[in-house]
């Protein structure tokens, strides 16, 4: 029920396939450490749509202090269609091809992976976002940013996307926005801009592995445990009796 509503807003509020995205605006701001009653400035970059249908940036903006890119910058139209269409069509799984890159080059060392990566590796949202509560650790972090990405229609909706520092620490990152965001803004935000590097094709590859180790995480596989233990009691599953992840996964394997 909670995807369903969270589906349902997302149509509701995402540019409709017959309005053109007149513009886009990428914001970035990171936080004090320790904080301060003036606070880090905020940047903000704008792209606004050409008549030949891409969407341009030549300036951006340092709280309301406007400063003049060295070079613009583009977003092809094709990539804003792309994400318009997978949004229609409601994608939530996404091959290599879909995103650009192949596995050969993840640098695996990043995350200790207990299993290896699948040649075919497909981004299962659903699965992404079912493993992250159940995963054993968690971490919160001081200082930080704050990233958001807005999308705005010819008719004037809105479509925002927020990205916090410490989203995958708490287990809240949303890969399927940061999926979209990546497709419209990888090259496209320039380093003048604090954290322009969030959309790149590296960033990815951190993301890739991320969603690898996630959706292997212990916590999946212990929930998967306790639903085939029905009669454990609230004590057993907080102490975690009987639990033991190598010789779960020993025991698995081998039944498959």
């Amino acid at each position: 029920m909670k995807y369903l509503l969270l589906i349902i807003l997302t149509v509701l509020t995402f540019p409709s396939v017959g309005q053109e995205i007149e513009k886009i605006v990428f914001t970035s701001q990171q936080a004090d450490e320790p904080p301060t009653k003036q606070g880090r400035p905020e940047f903000k970059i704008e792209f606004f749509r050409q008549s030949n249908g891409e969407l341009v940036a030549t300036y951006f903006l340092r709280d309301k202090r406007k400063e003049e890119l060295k070079d613009k910058v583009t977003i092809d139209k094709n990539q804003v269609d792309k994400i318009v269409e997978w949004n229609k069509l409601d994608k939530r799984a996404f091959t290599q091809s879909d995103l650009g890159f192949k596995i050969s080059t993840l640098d695996t060392s990043k995350y200790k992976l207990n299993f290896g990566i699948p040649d075919d590796l497909t981004i299962h949202v659903d699965s992404f976002q079912f493993c992250q509560p159940y995963k054993m650790t968690k971490s919160i972090s001081t200082g930080g940013e704050t990233l958001s990405v807005t999308l705005i229609s010819k008719g004037g909706q809105k479509q925002e996307f927020t990205f916090d520092s410490n989203d995958i620490g708490e287990g809240s990152f949303r890969i399927r926005d940061y999926i979209f965001c990546y497709t419209l803004l990888e090259t496209s935000i320039p380093n003048d801009v604090p954290s322009y590097n969030f959309f790149t094709k590296g960033k990815l590859e951190d993301i890739v592995l991320l969603y690898q180790k996630t959706v292997e995480c212990e916590g999946y596989y212990y929930k998967e445990f306790t639903d085939k233990n029905p009669n454990m009691t609230a004590k057993d599953r907080r102490m975690r009796t009987g639990w033991n992840f190598v010789e779960y996964l020993r025991q698995r394997n081998t039944k498959e």
